[in-house]
């Protein structure tokens, strides 16, 4: 006997499997942003300035290309806030999950940095402030140069002293004490050097526009990045592959923000 398969026959097949895809993706899949359009700052709460969300998407870049040639190179290090109704609300978050979400790093060499903020009000004045505790995730790789204690200390000589009451200030003061550690660490660079006092000049200098950083990724795009998996893709590429079959259209490439690194679940979780 002769089994035909005809092309409506096909088609069927293809729909099926990717409507199974679908509902198993939307089932499986935590309730956790896309990376945004900036990759390495995704401040959701929307609480930066855009002087430093620059900076961090700058510097973050610069690190990613300048380690490539380097023994476990393609470093990534991430920033992202959230603004959530209380304290107790953090531990809803799993950074281990959205690290591999965002896929941090080549070769899980990444690292990646969750801030929480509060609303409140004073004088009918509505305000964010910063929670505890602070949450970071290390790629696997990264862990054999950065330890949970080392990171710690960290944040407890930048963040969580009183050295500056500015947010921004204060968060960049962590972010370079972070990016200055996997320089020197895992590069072997002398030093990385920063002028703090030259920060607060540009960002005396930088008016706050409004700019929002906060955009998730497009759905093709981050479909077409190494961070977004496989059912993922197929669950949403899949209908217009079939478009495809039946004749049109052409692809196109996304650019690779995203390393595709996974973490093994160590990092810190820090308060004052």
């Amino acid at each position: 006997m002769t089994l035909v398969i005809n092309r409506h026959h096909v088609l069927s097949i293809l729909i099926l499997i990717g409507f199974i895809l679908t509902l198993s993706a939307c089932k499986e899949k935590e309730e956790y942003p896309r990376p945004s359009n900036a990759f390495y700052i995704n401040d959701y709460a929307m609480i930066l300035d855009v002087a430093t969300r620059d900076s961090i998407r700058r510097e973050g870049e610069r690190l990613y290309e300048i380690s490539q040639d380097e023994t476990d190179g393609g470093s990534q290090i991430v920033v992202a806030t959230f603004e959530v109704e209380s304290e107790e609300e953090i531990a809803e978050y799993d950074i281990t999950e959205i690290y591999r979400q965002w896929g941090i790093g080549d070769d899980d060499m990444g690292l990646l940095i969750l801030m929480f903020f509060e609303r409140y009000e004073e004088d009918d004045i509505e305000y964010l402030r910063l929670l505890e505790p602070i949450l970071v995730e290390v790629g696997y790789r990264m862990e054999q140069y950065l330890s949970p204690s080392q990171l710690g200390q960290i944040l407890d000589n930048t963040i969580y002293t009183d050295t500056y009451m500015d947010l921004d200030m204060a968060t960049m003061h962590m972010f370079y004490e972070f990016i200055s550690a996997i320089y020197i660490d895992v590069y072997g660079y002398e030093s990385f050097n920063y002028d703090m006092d030259a920060y607060q000049e540009y960002l005396d200098s930088n008016p706050n526009v409004e700019v929002d950083d906060s955009i998730p990724m497009s759905i093709l795009i981050y479909l077409l990045s190494p961070f977004s998996s496989w059912s993922d893709k197929l669950s949403i590429l899949l209908p217009y592959l079939i478009f495809m079959i039946l004749g049109g259209g052409g692809l196109f490439v996304a650019k690779n923000v995203g390393g595709g690194g996974s973490s093994g679940g160590i990092g810190i979780r820090r308060r004052r």
